[in-house]
């Protein structure tokens, strides 16, 4: 590993450890072609590099959230496909037949706006049709008889559009990483019932993509022809409920830092702002440059650790925006520049997202994201 950085904190991220993962998932999921989505600098871990790892493991098609995260990868020389999870405003249709995007569609109106640039350009946009199996987020709606029968008329209009390409139909889960599957279940029958009733009608909608890292993971009968996994493509398992015996997962994503700064203080010595922490003992804290503008949430003072030579010790004071204090007075020997572990491994002791995640009351995919913000990611 080379380490290139001017930052005494850094996030490194184990090119190894994704390679496993892709391979443990193209076994699970064996014909069905994998999607690898990258969303959000691919959940922190930089979207280009494991785009590029990805591409060299037999993935060739992608999936982001926004018109800027597809052209970041086109602009790299990423020129396999590439979808646009989020609804593309109108004003970048242009941008869309540039850079030969596949976007998602949901309305008849929108629709129009992307064929008549296509047609201007004497092109074709490639698009999926989006539903709201359950979500409730973006699609349309296919409860009931009559919302089936209004999804289908308009999806036929927008398949007589030219300018426009139907290549599948698209549709996310809400409840899949529970250990209940009823609500996937049903979801489920709402996505295959009106891909059914498409196909009776005559009306051609490509492929089917469903399956996000939970669906992966539990619901083999949910691959269809494309995959989506996300955060088991990083090494973390959606979440507690899900079995995780059919996949080894390593995490890809550690963060450390170097002490860049030790004093010994006395008893009764405040630390950081506010003075919420007060030293009992005469006390070793050391210094790491790392604070909430780095994703390391201000909400874990006083209840994050980190490791030290192995072992672990608390963060101490409130974490500010730039630097946090730890108490290493238990760790002999303990001096500048020794390595801090925050999220990962070192000796025997671990440090998880999850046990962040916990801390705090959030899901470990929201730390991932956050430490990838600003941190210099270093690949090894």
């Amino acid at each position: 590993m080379i380490k290139e950085t001017m930052r005494q904190t850094w996030v490194e991220i184990d090119l190894g450890a994704l390679e496993n993962n892709i391979r443990e998932i193209k076994e699970q999921v064996g014909s069905s072609e994998i999607i690898g989505v990258v969303k959000a600098d691919a959940y922190g871990h930089g979207s280009v590099r494991c785009a590029e790892i990805m591409r060299r493991n037999g993935i060739h098609h992608f999936a982001v959230a926004t018109i800027d995260e597809a052209l970041e990868l086109r602009r790299a020389g990423i020129e396999d496909d590439i979808l646009v999870l989020g609804l593309v405003p109108d004003m970048c249709a242009d941008l869309v037949l540039r850079y030969n995007l596949t976007i998602l569609l949901c309305s008849e109106e929108r629709a129009e706006v992307f064929a008549e640039a296509a047609r201007k350009a004497e092109r074709e946009i490639q698009c999926m049709i989006a539903l709201d199996s359950g979500m409730g987020r973006i699609g349309y709606r296919v409860e009931t008889r009559e919302e089936k029968e209004a999804a289908r008329d308009a999806i036929e209009r927008i398949d007589e559009m030219e300018g426009l390409r139907i290549i599948g139909l698209i549709s996310h889960f809400s409840s899949s990483d529970e250990e209940d599957k009823n609500y996937t279940d049903r979801q489920l029958r709402e996505f295959y019932d009106f891909y059914e009733m498409l196909a009776s009608d005559g009306v051609g909608i490509g492929a089917l993509t469903i399956a996000n890292s939970a669906a992966v993971t539990d619901c083999s009968k949910t691959y269809f022809d494309y995959v989506r996994p996300g955060i088991i493509l990083y090494g973390l398992y959606p979440s507690d409920k899900v079995c995780r015996d059919r996949l080894t997962l390593e995490p890809v994503m550690s963060v450390k830092a170097n002490i860049v700064y030790l004093k010994t203080v006395p008893a009764g010595t405040a630390i950081s702002y506010g003075r919420r922490f007060v030293t009992e003992r005469e006390s070793k804290i050391a210094t790491i440059s790392l604070g909430y503008a780095d994703g390391y949430s201000r909400t874990l003072s006083g209840k994050a650790e980190v490791l030290v030579h192995g072992k672990r010790v608390p963060v101490v004071g409130n974490i500010c925006m730039d630097q946090c204090m730890i108490d290493v007075t238990d760790i002999p020997d303990v001096s500048r520049c020794d390595e801090v572990v925050i999220l990962g491994k070192q000796g025997e002791e671990e440090i998880t997202a999850e046990e962040l995640a916990g801390k705090i009351g959030t899901i470990h995919y929201e730390i991932l994201c956050d430490f990838g913000l600003r941190l210099p990611k270093v690949y090894k």
